[in-house]
């Protein structure tokens, strides 16, 4: 099995500077912390012959305890299990190490574990994704604010529990909004309506899907000029209380905040 490609976890470059033989594999039993584990050496690669949590946990205990300042890049997906998913995250936390992105795909029901798992992802630095199952009424505050630039909701039942009032220090948001949406028009035009009033970084912001006839309603008000139409894509424009300038757009089913010119290279790539 490839250590980099193991559902519980991804380092990136832990092993770049090992130094094997190039196209030489060598096996072996190793004890690490009071267990022993078989490894096989590529030219830069570990594999890891068992497939249990606790042998993936140990040998990433290892990794971390050599490695002392990695930066990190993790990604949980099916069949791992979330109470896994925290204890490898609290490993991350507690060594203080960068943990750059953090990829969570793992479809079993947990909502008592998905709180405890964010509340790990508030230091990420660079990205979160999220594609996961929530039940409808479930409610996450996060104990502080996330200090990742992007915010990956996708694919989701619910995104009710989403207050993306509490994730407005990230530049880039994306997502997904499920069928038992509660979000209305009327929220949305509020939402927008405080961004722009606020001094939020936040530049970057697509959802999906809205019923195209929603979008006058969640624009309303909020420019003195009339919507303007460039074949699929219509907009306004709206200056920011800090004087930027920006664009908030429906291109199908998918409403839009970009910089103006940003929206001005999209535009031209439409029209090639």
């Amino acid at each position: 099995m490839n250590l980099l490609r193991l559902p519980l976890l991804v380092l990136t470059d832990v092993f770049k500077n090992m130094d094997f033989k190039e196209k030489v594999e060598t096996e072996g039993s190793y004890n690490i912390g009071g267990e022993e584990i078989r490894l096989s050496f590529l030219s830069n690669t570990i594999c890891l012959q068992q497939k249990t949590i606790q042998k993936r946990l140990l040998l990433a205990n290892c990794v971390l305890d050599i490695f002392n300042k990695p930066t990190i890049s993790k990604s949980f997906q099916n069949p791992t299990v979330p109470s896994s998913a925290i204890k490898f995250m609290k490993m991350i936390n507690q060594r203080k190490l960068c943990i750059k992105s953090f990829d969570y795909s793992i479809t079993t029901p947990s909502s008592e574990f998905i709180k405890q798992i964010l509340n790990e992802c508030t230091e990420v630095t660079d990205s979160v994704s999220m594609d996961a199952e929530f039940p409808d009424d479930f409610v996450y505050i996060p104990p502080r604010p996330f200090k990742t630039t992007k915010l990956y909701v996708i694919f989701t039942i619910s995104t009710n529990w989403l207050n993306l009032e509490y994730f407005m220090n990230c530049r880039r948001i994306t997502l997904h909004i499920g069928a038992n949406s509660n979000r209305t028009p009327k929220s949305w035009n509020t939402f927008l309506r405080n961004w722009i009033d606020s001094d939020s970084p936040l530049e970057d912001f697509a959802f999906y899907y809205i019923e195209r006839s929603n979008f006058l309603l969640i624009v309303n008000g909020l420019s003195n000029e009339g919507i303007q139409q460039r074949g699929d894509d219509e907009w306004i424009d709206v200056k920011r209380k800090n004087g930027s300038e920006f664009v908030i757009g429906r291109n199908g089913g998918c409403i839009y905040i970009w910089t103006k010119q940003a929206h001005l290279e999209h535009l031209r790539r439409q029209e090639q």
